[in-house]
């Protein structure tokens, strides 16, 4: 029996997307707004920046799309006949040590080139994928029905809120979502050993892999339904989920505010939705059996470079960003071409390791 199922080609195509942006586009994007500051370019550079604490700019959803699309590919795994015929015990064992091997190479691309104790910190991007990737084909292991896995999400969300709104930080009144008072920095500094991140807390901390679970679930409650064939992975009904999710996260935002660096439900269900909308336009585009040829062209471009998201991460941590302080001190207009070189170097290096399949897997 063949073992693969059906290239999502809007999965490999979002992917890619995604980690363009990671290896050199959104550098691109701010050295070209210094360099014609027309409204439309600096209103794009604004967005390619994090939101300063509370609110939600694209850039914010660069993360979280990730991981909502690990969580597609947990439900691609999860219907092959190979994964199937494993037992709960082996595919938990495979989905720990996934995780493992993601919070070392976390750990690895905080220290960079840089190797010292005072520079030790546990969290990481990579980290918080492993775990809340973890955590999401844990879910997808023990619970068979979609009722219980959708359970194991609202029961999540519920314990973060109930957190992050009511529990009393000592020194602090209950419900502060600020980076000193937040029930997020107090069990990082409680728990983890090493620096934080942002001082106080870690955006990429303890409560962060709890929550960011969530997004991965939602990923592979959305894969499942693509794979089926059902009604519910249309594109009508991606899109109309993605609104309604999205329209619940902003609703909620005035009371609890959407902070991607607490991972805040608000900011989960904003996220969750805008990923869900994402995955439907792109299914319409590129998953359809008459898609243009430029749109296979984009898809294809776009491919090599998601498929190798971790090698492009780590490279980029090692080779790729320590050149952005040199080149920044160069005349805009060679700046400018110096990171499109850059972004050209690495797109060439993936596409010759993708056809040769040679594919770092984790």
């Amino acid at each position: 029996m063949n073992d693969r199922p059906k290239r999502l080609v809007s999965v490999d195509t979002l992917r890619g997307l995604d980690m363009l942006v990671i290896i050199g586009l959104d550098a691109l994007i701010h050295a070209l707004a210094a360099a014609w500051p027309v409204a439309p370019i600096i209103e794009l550079s604004r967005q390619f920046s994090h939101a300063e604490w509370i609110g939600v700019h694209a850039y914010d959803l660069i993360f979280p799309l990730f991981i909502f699309l690990s969580g597609v590919s947990l439900a691609i795994v999860d219907a092959r006949p190979s994964a199937q015929a494993k037992s709960a015990g082996q595919r938990l064992i495979g989905a720990a040590r996934r995780m493992v091997v993601l919070v070392l190479l976390g750990i690895i691309y905080n220290f960079g080139w840089e190797w010292s104790w005072e520079r030790l910190r546990l969290p990481s991007v990579l980290g918080l994928i492993g775990v809340s990737s973890f955590l999401a084909a844990a879910t997808l292991v023990l619970f068979r029905s979609v009722s219980a896995r959708i359970g194991v999400g609202v029961a999540i969300a519920a314990l973060i809120a109930g957190l992050q709104l009511f529990f009393p930080v000592p020194g602090h009144s209950a419900g502060m979502l600020t980076p000193q008072g937040s029930v997020n920095g107090y069990l990082d500094a409680l728990v983890l050993p090493g620096r934080l991140h942002g001082g106080t807390y870690d955006p990429e901390g303890l409560l962060g892999m709890l929550s960011a679970a969530t997004i991965a679930l939602a990923g592979a409650g959305a894969g499942a339904a693509m794979l089926s064939g059902s009604r519910y992975g249309s594109l009508a009904s991606l899109c109309l989920a993605g609104l309604v999710i999205s329209a619940a996260g902003l609703a909620i935002g005035p009371l609890y505010p959407p902070i991607k660096s607490l991972w805040t439900v608000s900011f989960d269900l904003i996220a969750i939705g805008i990923c869900t909308l994402l995955l439907g336009v792109f299914r319409l585009l590129f998953d359809h059996r008459n898609a243009s040829a430029f749109l296979r062209a984009v898809g294809d471009a776009l491919a090599p470079i998601g498929a190798n998201a971790i090698l492009a991460y780590m490279a980029a941590r090692f080779f790729i960003y320590p050149l952005y302080a040199p080149l920044a001190q160069l005349p805009l207009a060679w700046e400018l071409a110096g990171l499109s070189a850059l972004i050209a170097l690495q797109w060439a290096l993936l596409c010759a390791l993708f056809a040769k399949g040679w594919i770092l897997r984790v």
